[in-house]
């Protein structure tokens, strides 16, 4: 740890200590009890302060759930109750969260509680965003009653979340996204409310009590990440939105330089997240268009890096996502919003080329010319943010493939943070995607939930592109080189027509122990050698040599046969596992096609893959 940022911790935990002290004294809150909210302009305004956002048509499976008191999204499983407990018991283990200094709970892995990012969900207050939106559409027959709850669930937050007491001030992040919900909540209804002066009241003292805490919590130095941005957006929208506020200029200004000065680092130069996790860059993609919108409309000037950085991430993320606009399980992600899946930026997707390469955050697309609409992303990129890599998964050289909207061969996700360690380290670990393990090992050392030691580099060796059509790709890691004298180098091939070939080699000393996995997307039907992969429109074949085979579904104790499309959730997919134990260097070879192919062809698409990977040893 630097100088600097030892001095800056010590400085935040003397801060921590004058708010405890204040806090047992019966000192807070910091804002005046008696706040005039007359005086601010957000809540006098007859007209909306905030820019208006593109919206979709409000699915009525949604609006049923937020109405009833649930969230905007079914995997949560979380319902409002007009009881003191309802938002600090634990919706998995049933106990609930201590009401006490926010600093002195333990909610790290091993606390005893539960999982707290399963418990903040529902205090981000995002679902009042979507009750906001129905309340405002005129016509609405429902117009009263989300109204009603969007109003009972805010003073409820209120009442059972006094500053600084309870598990949701804990994280700065937090009390961030729900800042921004809701101003937006409350701007949609403002000429609406039915108790504007103790709704606005609260409103005043939450958005001045919030913002002061991240202030001086904000996530800095080897922090640095997603929260940083959303803790940067949210001082920006307090400082503009509420400029009568004693600090509100230092608000603003601090956390426009914030956002301008990471821009260039969260957002890298081809538009890919440095935090190496597909859901996080949309994240913050969001976060940073929101307040660009935000400012301009406020007539402030947005600084070039920040729009720069908006374009670069939005194009970035249109390359990766599927036609529904779905992206690919790359890295961590906890399905949490900006705002709410409704209200975020919209991502285009776009026609992409045969091949794109995103130096930069090591990713390469290509799009299959055979007879139906393939797309393989091959991953030859870092771990990710140093110095902890928190978010990066150990996932050197996998890939995942689809079909337009159905999965082939798929990452299987993060399922959860905390309280079951033993399914956290397998999830980012290397097991757990398309690539190859060497003696039971991840291609990097899990320290914590969220720490990496012994990183290991990636890189994309050789890129051709042929007239006829076929693609070749050739990259490599060294995260088995320090502990067991293994390079791992993987080839992909497509042939344009309908053929896809993977060759791994590994390469060392000595005997050691190697399992490839796949993670289908679809269920297998064994045909001989072949794994039959049949869709909705097309079916694929599989088949693998280079060691004996086990097909794994719902496997125990965390061996694979899982994946995670919702934090939380857990549903069995089947692994094809291939083993080989033995001297090397060692090959694998898979094949995956669309339909029947002349053995010469794959033949010679193998015998091409694998001489490109000695060319490349060699140089």
């Amino acid at each position: 740890m630097r100088p600097q940022e030892l001095w800056a911790r010590i400085g935040s935990q003397c801060g921590i200590a004058v708010l405890s002290l204040r806090h047992r004294l019966g000192l807070t809150p910091a804002v005046s009890e008696q706040s005039d909210f007359r005086r601010y302009r957000f809540c006098t305004a007859q007209t909306s302060v905030l820019p208006a956002r593109p919206s979709e048509a409000l699915d009525e499976h949604m609006v049923e759930r937020v109405l009833a008191g649930g969230l905007p999204q079914i995997g949560w499983n979380w319902t409002w109750r007009d009881e003191s407990d309802t938002w600090h018991r634990d919706r998995q283990t049933g106990i609930l969260w201590p009401r006490r200094f926010f600093n002195s709970i333990s909610y790290r892995e091993g606390n005893p509680y539960g999982d707290v990012r399963c418990l903040w969900e529902p205090s981000r207050l995002q679902q009042l965003v979507i009750l906001g939106m129905i309340a405002a559409c005129e016509g609405n027959p429902s117009r009263d009653r989300a109204l009603k709850m969007l109003e009972a669930q805010f003073l409820s937050w209120v009442d059972a979340n006094p500053l600084y007491t309870g598990p949701h001030y804990i994280s700065a992040m937090e009390c961030a996204l729900r800042l921004i919900a809701v101003c937006h909540t409350f701007d949609q209804v403002r000429m609406q409310i039915t108790d504007p002066e103790r709704i606005w009241i609260s409103l005043v003292q939450l958005v001045e009590g919030h913002a002061a805490l991240i202030r001086q919590r904000m996530s800095l130095h080897s922090s640095l990440g997603n929260h940083t941005i959303a803790e940067a957006a949210a001082l920006v929208y307090a400082g503009v939105l509420f400029p009568e506020m004693p600090q509100a200029a230092e608000w603003e200004s601090i956390g426009l330089w914030v956002l301008e000065s990471e821009a260039g680092h969260q957002i890298l130069a081809d538009g890919g997240g440095i935090e190496q996790g597909f859901w996080y860059l949309k994240f913050i993609s969001d976060l940073y268009g929101l307040t660009a919108d935000l400012l301009a409309h406020h007539g402030r000037s947005v600084p070039a890096k920040i729009l720069q950085a908006i374009r670069r991430s939005r194009s970035f993320l249109s390359a990766m996502a599927d036609s529904d606009g779905r992206l690919p399980s790359i890295g961590d992600s906890d399905d949490g919003y900006a705002l709410t899946p409704l209200l975020g930026i919209r991502h285009d997707v776009q026609e992409g080329k045969a091949l794109s390469t995103f130096a930069s955050s090591g990713y390469s697309i290509i799009h299959g010319k055979g007879r139906v609409k393939t797309t393989l992303m091959f991953d030859h990129g870092s771990l990710g943010m140093a110095p902890c890599f928190a978010h990066g998964h150990a996932d050197a050289l996998s890939v995942a493939l689809r079909e337009d909207r159905e999965d082939i061969l798929v990452d299987p996700g993060t399922f959860v943070y905390s309280g079951k360690p033993e399914w956290r380290a397998y999830f980012r670990g290397t097991r757990a995607h398309n690539t190859v393990a060497v003696d039971s090992l991840d291609q990097a050392v899990q320290e914590t939930p969220f720490q990496w030691s012994s990183s290991f580099s990636a890189r994309l060796v050789s890129r051709r592109e042929a007239k006829d059509g076929q693609i070749t790709l050739i990259a490599m890691h060294d995260g088995y080189v320090r502990r067991c004298g293994v390079h791992h180098w993987r080839g992909v091939l497509s042939n344009g027509d309908g053929l896809w070939v993977i060759v791994d080699m590994l390469t060392g000393q000595g005997a050691h122990a190697l399992e490839l996995n796949w993670h289908l997307g679809r269920r297998p039907v064994v045909q001989g050698t072949e794994y039959v992969l049949p869709g909705l429109e097309s079916k694929f074949c599989l088949s693998a040599t280079g060691g004996t085979h086990e097909l794994i579904r719902a496997g125990d104790n965390a061996s694979g046969g899982w994946r995670s499309s919702f934090y939380g959730v857990r549903e069995p997919l089947d692994t094809l596992r291939v083993r080989y134990h033995g001297t090397l260097p060692h090959h694998f070879v898979t094949c995956i096609t669309e339909r029947p192919i002349d053995e010469n062809v794959r033949l010679s698409a193998m015998s091409l893959l694998k001489g490109l990977i000695d060319e490349a040893r060699t140089h």
